[in-house]
């Protein structure tokens, strides 16, 4: 994948991001964006959206400008490192420390950045641990020697004094124990050597922590003792170190040298900012910033949720406003500016936040990106010779040669990575890689199947060996990114759950699935919560189906079609048939208008076609006066809509036969004979998991005009609704739009 595909507007050169922080990526000055109050920019999307490739592109290309550190959330370093010594550590600290390295290393304009303040923090909070021996407590102070800070307000002195000093200690310590508590040895000692200057900055930063009363030595005394009681005391002293280093990063740019050597603003970039380490570090920036205490360190953050996450809001109406949200789609830059009103303290943090929504793919874009890939899949291939269940119309490409119909191929597997990838840069750039080991044959038989089984390298496999793309896309969707509350017995079954859910419509339905597949466990998880964990994670929600985003819903799909040969794609729609079949048959369902449909629809899904036309058949108006036309017509699309698309995939499939008459159906009258083939039409026009033909959707006027033969109430619909379902193939457009499956193209 391009490093900054899809990203031309965010990264160009009066872009928001140039704006944001006063350099192009060509170290060019722009006028800078907002200020002195800063929003922290949370750029959300699920996942493959590109959000850390884009903090990557920044760090890489920005960051050769302007001092940007990049910090991980979900690194497991940081929980690592901090357990190794849990009284003086803490994951925050670890990253607090990680950031200060990064800031120390830089070696742009105006040089390193000094973190005295956050220094002085971490080391009242390392020698604070009351139950430590002395040697252990100082080897903990030892540890932040590099982030000793050379030269600036403290002159040297301290570099060179307190390391002597601390020398001097570990021989005394050898001797004899220390008399007094190490903590008040280290702040005695770092008061006594630091310079005036040093000594007001210590003042204006630890001076003004809570009970401190301005003293800077009672300040970081106190700190060291809230982060030993943990809980809400920790969090307040993580926050004020969070404070201190932007203080120092502040300071760097305000004194003589820094307004003389330094232009831009800084920047702070937290990838997986959504989870408890991101919450933990951000928090402080927005309760900082609402309180006015400003800084001028750009944070651009991740987050998975539309809403930049639940730890943004508060359980108030006004809440929902309090957020700004933007997408480069809009054009120009987004406009910001902080609510007015309220208690610092009290009012939502999220307006204190710019959301970003990350950007899809144009069509072009994809169609560039799967270009690129191709051209390197031709060069050295997958390295197979054929792809067992489709050798009849794909094989994979070597490095000679070009297959018939090139043309044609190429934009059937295009159509295919439009409507499953929606966009999703990852998706789109894992499909392109599928498709450059793939030579299709048969344009026409080529399903989007086929492209998900289409084998890619994998480097988490000896010898880099072929697997599906499909499971290269759920390993990184779905195993990579657990929601942060799934509980952890659960880790194992959460890919299964969500392949069984991926038959399922709404929660009920989804709960009757869940019900039958945890029955013998002790710890389960209802649907309802499932459904919460997918928006916690990221996923689009859909009314109409319980796994929202088409691409993943076919991935699972797939994946559940292949468990045990069929056998449990067969097992859940049996299971939500026989469900909804026990109910009264006139019930209502959100989804398939009545109890009866639904069960139809899942009969469909087990190739049950027979089933399906004998309810329509005996639904329609000519055979039940209950039923209007207009319901009819609805039912009809919700039994032969998705998700029971692709069922057959790799079976035989007559469904095209029967749409157009040429396989007509054993027995019946001539009405269910024209149900039959409408069924089977529209069915096939819904499965969209292969081309359009339109010359299967040029029957539909005379199939849905013929049904009106007799003289039945409502033929008036037949007509209209023809006309209808014309134009939206005529545009490829569902006949049976939602959230999910709108501009499949």
């Amino acid at each position: 994948m391009s490093d900054d595909l899809g990203f031309g507007k965010l990264l160009y050169d009066d872009g928001l991001v140039a704006r944001l922080l006063g350099k192009t990526r060509k170290g060019r000055n722009r006028p800078l964006l907002y200020g002195p109050d800063l929003p922290v920019v949370l750029l959300t999307g699920g996942p493959g959206m590109g959000k850390g490739r884009l903090l990557r592109c920044v760090r890489d290309e920005f960051g050769r400008h302007v001092p940007a550190v990049h910090i991980d959330c979900a690194a497991p370093a940081h929980a690592e490192r901090a357990g190794q010594h849990p009284s003086t550590r803490s994951e925050v600290t670890e990253a607090l420390r990680e950031m200060a390295v990064q800031f120390g290393a830089w070696s742009g304009d105006g040089g390193p950045i000094a973190v005295p303040r956050l220094y002085a923090g971490l080391v009242a909070v390392a020698a604070g641990d009351p139950l430590a021996g002395s040697a252990t407590g100082l080897e903990e102070v030892r540890r932040h020697d590099d982030l000793l800070p050379r030269g600036s307000f403290w002159g040297g002195v301290l570099h060179r004094a307190f390391r002597s000093y601390l020398a001097a200690l570990a021989a005394l310590l050898a001797a004899q124990p220390l008399a007094t508590p190490l903590i008040t040895a280290i702040l005695d000692e770092l008061f006594e050597r630091v310079s005036s200057e040093g000594k007001a900055a210590l003042e204006d930063c630890y001076g003004a922590y809570s009970g401190a009363a301005g003293h800077p030595r009672l300040g970081l005394h106190g700190l060291s003792v809230d982060f030993q009681q943990g809980g809400e005391g920790r969090a307040n002293a993580e926050s004020f170190l969070f404070r201190a280093l932007r203080e120092d990063v502040e300071a760097a740019y305000t004194s003589v040298r820094g307004r003389m050597a330094r232009a831009g603003r800084p920047a702070v970039l937290l990838d997986h900012a959504d989870n408890a380490l991101g919450r933990r570090l951000l928090r402080p920036v927005l309760l900082d910033r609402e309180s006015g205490h400003h800084d001028r360190v750009v944070v651009f953050a991740t987050a998975r949720r539309a809403d930049g996450g639940r730890f943004l809001y508060r359980s108030t109406d006004a809440d929902a406003d309090a957020v700004a949200s933007w997408g480069p789609a809009e054009g120009g830059l987004p406009v910001w500016q902080r609510a007015r009103g309220g208690v610092a303290g009290l009012v939502a943090p999220a307006r204190g936040a710019l959301l970003v929504r990350m950007p899809t793919l144009t069509t072009e874009q994809q169609n560039d990106e799967v270009a690129r890939l191709q051209g390197r899949g031709q060069g050295g291939g997958a390295g197979r010779a054929g792809h067992p269940g489709h050798a009849g119309h794909i094989s994979h490409a070597g490095p000679a040669g070009h297959p018939p119909g090139e043309h044609a191929s190429r934009l059937r597997v295009e159509s295919g990575i439009h409507r499953l990838g929606g966009g999703r840069p990852r998706f789109v750039t894992r499909l392109g890689e599928g498709a450059a080991s793939l030579r299709v044959r048969e344009p026409g038989a080529f399903t989007d199947w086929d492209l998900l089984d289409a084998p890619v390298r994998s480097r988490d496999e000896p010898e880099g060996r072929p697997v599906p793309v499909a499971d290269l896309l759920l390993d990184d969707l779905i195993v990579r990114q657990l929601p942060e509350e799934l509980p952890p017995e659960q880790h194992d079954h959460w890919l299964d759950l969500l392949s069984h859910l991926s038959v399922a419509h709404t929660g009920p339905c989804a709960q009757e699935l869940m019900l039958a597949r945890q029955a013998g466990r002790d710890e389960r998880l209802s649907a309802y919560r499932v459904a919460e964990l997918l928006a916690d994670s990221g996923w689009p929600h859909c009314p109409r189906h319980f796994i929202g985003d088409r691409g993943l819903r076919h991935l699972l799909m797939r994946r559940l079609h292949r468990m045990g040969a069929q056998e449990a794609w067969q097992a859940d729609h049996a299971l939500l048939r026989d469900h909804f079949a026990s109910r009264f048959p006139t019930a209502t369902d959100d989804q398939c208008g009545t109890a009866a449909a639904h069960a139809a629809h899942h009969h469909l899904a087990m190739g049950g076609a027979e089933a399906a036309v004998d309810h329509l058949t005996g639904a329609f108006p000519l055979r039940d006066a209950t039923r209007t036309m207009a319901e009819w017509c609805e039912e009809l699309l919700a039994i032969a809509g998705a998700p029971c698309a692709a069922p057959l995939a790799g079976d035989p499939d007559d469904r095209h036969a029967r749409a157009l008459g040429e396989a007509p159906p054993t027995g019946g009258d001539w009405l269910r004979r024209r149900v039959d083939r409408l069924l089977h039409a529209v069915w096939l026009y819904e499965d969209r998991t292969r081309p359009v033909d339109q010359a299967l959707t040029g029957t539909w006027r005379q199939l849905l005009d013929r049904l009106g033969d007799e003289p039945v109430p409502g033929t008036e619909v037949l007509t209209r609704k023809a006309g209808e379902w014309a134009q939206l193939a005529q545009e490829r457009q569902p006949l049976k739009p939602c959230a999910c499956t709108r501009h499949l193209g």
